[in-house]
């Protein structure tokens, strides 16, 4: 006889993990630290070991030479797994706390995540290949991170000046600011793209016949002023990026997060059909209801 297609599920206590809630409020902190921090190492050692100039250096230069490259790899993945945490959770809340329903709050927060994501990958890939290996990659990883970045921010922003959602804390007290963080980003974007390419262009002008590096680029350079504003409006927008995720520590530090274990057990396999019925229920009861203490079969 064919085994019936559900089998009885027993479970024993279910064990709550709890007091998660406050600790997340943290981890825009933890971003911060993980990206500025290692940055600032890595541009110490790159300045002394003489592979950048001290004058604002783009922040991927302070990572491609070993061994700040190494350190640079480090951090920025560690910073690209707290960023997706920080994004999945935001997700989650606006889910949450979306007591309407609304289909465009669900598009946009949709739209976010999936931005957010992108950003996250981006920094990995930044990490990971330095520009004097793959630049192609390199300047892709940088293209997803800061063009991600800001189109998530517009896109958090927005959801802040929506009036029929409530998620949980006033976010239109936070809308205004982080609309302006959103618009600082693009314009910065915008500045540094024009700047950069005008700037290679007079670079590659003067040193087309040498092996000169341009991580090395000094005021006797041509471009040199147009540079620094690239590379000042990078800077800009990092530390921007940053600031608007830090604007999310009040929203995670009302988030409870719950973790349920639940053990299961198969039993003997039942030969009727009315048994294997009672089965399929008791597994769904299982699954559901995981607030109980006690799960019984």
């Amino acid at each position: 006889m064919a085994p019936p297609p559900h089998l009885p599920v027993q479970c024993s206590k279910t064990k709550t993990l709890q007091g998660f809630g406050s600790l997340l409020g943290y981890l825009p902190f933890l971003l911060t630290l993980l990206i500025g921090g290692g940055i600032v190492i890595c541009y110490c050692m790159a300045v002394a070991y003489g592979h950048v100039e001290a004058a604002f250096p783009y922040i991927s230069d302070t990572g491609t030479f070993p061994p700040e490259s190494c350190v640079f790899t480090l951090f920025l993945n560690c910073a690209a797994v707290v960023a997706l945490a920080i994004f999945t959770l935001k997700y989650l809340h606006v889910v949450q706390y979306n007591r309407q329903c609304s289909p465009a709050v669900t598009r946009i927060n949709t739209a976010a995540l999936i931005t957010g994501y992108i950003a996250a990958f981006g920094i990995m890939v930044v990490g990971a290949f330095q520009e004097t290996n793959v630049l192609a990659v390199h300047v892709a990883g940088a293209m997803m991170a800061f063009i991600g970045g800001t189109v998530y921010m517009f896109l958090i922003a927005s959801l802040g000046f929506r009036q029929d959602v409530n998620f949980g804390v006033d976010e239109r007290q936070y809308a205004k600011a982080r609309l302006a963080m959103a618009i600082l980003s693009a314009v910065s974007f915008i500045i540094m793209i024009i700047c950069t390419r005008e700037a290679f262009a007079m670079w590659y002008s003067q040193h087309i016949d040498d092996d000169r590096k341009p991580q090395l680029w000094n005021k006797n350079d041509k471009g040199y002023n147009v540079h620094l504003v690239a590379t000042a409006f990078e800077w800009v927008m990092a530390l921007d990026l940053l600031a608007f995720l830090m604007t999310f520590s009040q929203e995670l530090h009302i988030i409870q997060l719950q973790v349920v274990l639940v053990r299961h057990t198969h039993s003997s396999i039942l030969s009727s059909p009315a048994a294997s019925a009672n089965s399929q229920h008791t597994t769904q009861d299982v699954l559901i209801d995981t607030d109980n203490e006690l799960c019984e079969s």
